[in-house]
């Protein structure tokens, strides 16, 4: 069991390496332990100092990983440094390469109803034995009972949740206590990149840990929400805590 953790904000990082992290989730998937991850990148942890809420919600999650270099550089600044990023989009296709290895069940949560059935359609292609029980887009209400009984009903072993945060933390915090067992993972946008809607970065960016700005270049409406994470982070360096 994966026990370190650096604290940032008073949110609890997992320490450890993508690899360590991955095998951690594998154990809990053997034993059917119900477990909550946020995969939190500074816009999450932004949204933590913002909305009490929210923070507790994070907070109550099973792990938090660090999802962007800016977690990971923060760390280090801070002199308490996190050993690797764990992207959602790098945890959602070695989850579902192990599900396909291990005839496992999943459902998929979020993005439009087109995106939402392609990517289903992909996956379906590229791990065939995985067992895709339910799907729906992520135009819902996070209290919505028809999800909810779905889900219940089916059981499935992984659910991806693509509603972006923190209306996907808050989706998991509020139904999970219900379900008989599970994965429950926040994914933002990597049903997009499963149904090719939207192209992840090339590789040289992502090894340059680039990929944020890849993004901006390619979807500008991110520059003005950028630039306020940029300036909570400076602001997070220059406060001591």
């Amino acid at each position: 069991m994966i026990k370190r953790v650096v604290h940032l904000l008073g949110i609890p990082f997992v320490n450890t390496t993508h690899e360590q992290f991955v095998d951690e989730l594998k154990r809990r998937l053997e034993q059917k332990e119900k477990t909550f991850v946020v995969t939190a990148n500074p816009e999450i942890l932004m949204k933590t100092k913002e909305d009490n809420e929210f923070q507790h919600v994070v907070k109550r999650a099973d792990y938090v990983t660090p999802d962007g270099i800016g977690v990971v550089l923060l760390s280090k600044l801070k002199r308490r440094p996190i050993k690797e990023r764990i992207t959602g989009f790098d945890l959602t296709v070695d989850l579902l390469q192990y599900a396909d290895d291990e005839n496992l069940s999943v459902y998929l949560l979020g993005a439009k109803e087109s995106v939402n059935k392609e990517a289903a359609k992909q996956i379906q292609s590229t791990y065939p034995n995985l067992n895709i029980v339910g799907r729906h887009h992520g135009y819902i209400d996070i209290d919505d009972e028809k999800i909810h009984d779905e889900i219940y009903e089916q059981s499935p072993d992984i659910v991806f949740v693509a509603l972006g945060a923190p209306k996907q933390e808050l989706f998991i915090d509020r139904h999970i206590k219900n379900a008989q067992k599970g994965l429950f993972i926040g994914v933002g946008g990597s049903l997009d990149v499963h149904a090719k809607a939207v192209k992840r970065a090339p590789d040289i960016w992502i090894k340059l840990n680039l990929e944020w700005l890849y993004r901006m270049i390619k979807q500008p409406e991110r520059i003005k929400r950028n630039i306020k994470v940029f300036s909570f982070m400076i602001k997070t360096l220059l406060k001591n805590d």
